[in-house]
């Protein structure tokens, strides 16, 4: 079968948003999350985000903006990580403790800078209560159990981490996540699409024209193909937990459409339009939703 090009291929993945997060992620219709189950809620709202983050990539992709986009399917990684993380916590919920405590550790982090700072003469001692506002979140982590080999556990979650737990994600993180930093950070070396050359015999480095319609065109397709996989992904996981686990949160009337939508997406990775799911998944050997 013909492979889909790229207008194919955005037609394919706003499909996917529709269907999945009206049928599968039921927007606009009420939840209720029982006592012991709120990690659900946090899996089924990052979900959504991811959704919202397929569709803003898709947006950049029509406007001929793959070095921008990349920077949001990264986050899409990110994402899907964290939803497997939760997923897959021990029975105590030790993961789910640790992921609603990272605000409180990136704040005390803050104010551990803050200290160092002005340690340093960096700046002025104008936070008033500052010993008081560490020692009271120190407390609090000591208080929830999070401590490390004596000390008190500030450390935050880290991708690498997660990746660590998992061997899909792991490859994905391996062959995606890193090389997508550079333009989440500007690296020198992806800003060059940017510059056009005035003179052949003149490198980009020293004269040129700023363009801001040009992109990398095979980055585009590779940008295109990573957020399909990650969100179709995403979805075949969660339709497995949930089916698994926690069946009555898909709609008897919607169970016959989403697994055959499952096999919709598993068909057209065999159909090799997303070299990089297809890579990886038939590694881990899975097949249909």
């Amino acid at each position: 079968m013909e492979k889909m090009n790229k207008e194919e291929k955005i037609q394919y993945a706003n499909f996917l948003i529709e269907e999945i997060t009206s049928k599968f992620l039921q927007k606009g219709s009420p939840y209720v999350i029982m006592e012991g189950y709120e990690y659900l809620r946090e899996v089924i709202t990052l979900y959504a985000k991811q959704s919202n983050l397929f569709e803003s990539i898709l947006i950049l992709l029509e406007n001929s903006h793959a070095e921008e986009a990349y920077i949001l399917v990264r986050s899409m990684l990110n994402n899907a990580m964290l939803i497997d993380y939760l997923c897959n916590d021990n029975k105590n919920k030790l993961r789910y403790k640790n992921y609603m405590v990272q605000p409180l550790k990136s704040e005390l982090a803050f104010l551990y800078d803050i200290e160092r700072a002005i340690e340093r003469g960096w700046v002025k001692n104008e936070y008033e209560g500052l010993k008081e506002k560490i020692k009271e979140r120190e407390n609090i982590l000591r208080q929830e159990g999070f401590v490390h080999k004596g000390e008190i556990d500030t450390r935050l979650l880290s991708i690498k981490g997660m990746a660590l737990s998992d061997k899909l994600l792991f490859a994905y993180y391996m062959a995606f996540y890193r090389e997508a930093s550079k333009y989440e950070h500007s690296d020198f070396s992806s800003l060059d699409i940017y510059r056009t050359p005035i003179d052949s015999d003149i490198p980009n480095t020293h004269a040129f024209i700023l363009d801001l319609s040009r992109t990398d065109t095979e980055l585009e397709e590779k940008v295109l193909n990573l957020s399909i996989s990650i969100y179709s992904l995403t979805f075949i996981k969660l339709l497995q937990y949930f089916t698994k686990n926690h069946e009555h949160l898909i709609p008897e009337e919607n169970k016959p459409y989403l697994a055959q939508l499952a096999i919709i997406i598993w068909n057209k990775t065999r159909e090799n339009n997303f070299p990089f799911y297809t890579k990886f998944t038939e590694q881990e050997g899975e097949t249909d939703g």
